[in-house]
């Protein structure tokens, strides 16, 4: 006959495999996520009726995508 597991060594094996999933590196080469980026994202427009923290927001976007070279021109007035 097989003797079961105590409940806290069982604790401990999911515990442990846990531990080990959440040490998994997920991100690939800086060129892929680039490329994974402008793939998926498109500059964003605004209008006069966005507060200033959206438009901040949206500058910052934009600004990752000219910066990533995904083919996005810069907004008008940007900071070079």
């Amino acid at each position: 006959m097989r003797k079961s597991l105590s409940p806290p060594v069982k604790l401990l094996g999911l515990m442990s495999l846990a531990t080990l999933t959440g040490c998994q590196t997920t991100t690939l080469s800086s060129e892929t996520d680039a490329a994974t980026f402008c793939a998926a994202a498109k500059a964003i427009y605004y209008s006069r009726h966005d507060t200033a923290p959206t438009i901040a927001q949206i500058r910052e976007h934009n600004a990752v995508g000219v910066a990533l070279k995904c083919g996005w021109l810069p907004a008008k007035g940007a900071k070079k």
